[in-house]
């Protein structure tokens, strides 16, 4: 059922820039707000996941005999290190940024 007009939630300020705004819970953050702390939070989680990345590939250049069918292997394997170790690097740098 539709929840009726005059019962919607009051807007809540942004924890940050203190901006009312329909729909958010309290302590959150503005979409606005968010969009600057990803944009910051991007280019950290980028050199963390590259850098693991390369571990993955220095890791197996000198502890694994490389084959063609192993060099694919390690190629998927880094680029889904990079992948994952991006995603959680970009969430732990936006709770960081934070703050």
């Amino acid at each position: 059922m539709p929840s009726l007009p005059g019962s919607a939630d009051p807007p809540v300020p942004c924890a940050r820039c203190l901006t009312r705004v329909p729909r958010i819970k309290w302590g959150d953050l503005c979409p606005d707000c968010l969009a600057q702390l990803k944009v910051r939070a991007t280019p950290i989680a980028r050199r963390i996941s590259i850098f693991a990345a390369l571990l993955v590939i220095i890791y197996a250049w000198f502890q694994i005999t490389l084959t063609p069918t192993s060099r694919i292997w390690v190629a998927a394997m880094a680029i889904g290190t990079y992948v994952l170790v991006r995603r959680i690097a970009t969430q732990i740098a936006i709770e960081v940024l934070r703050k």
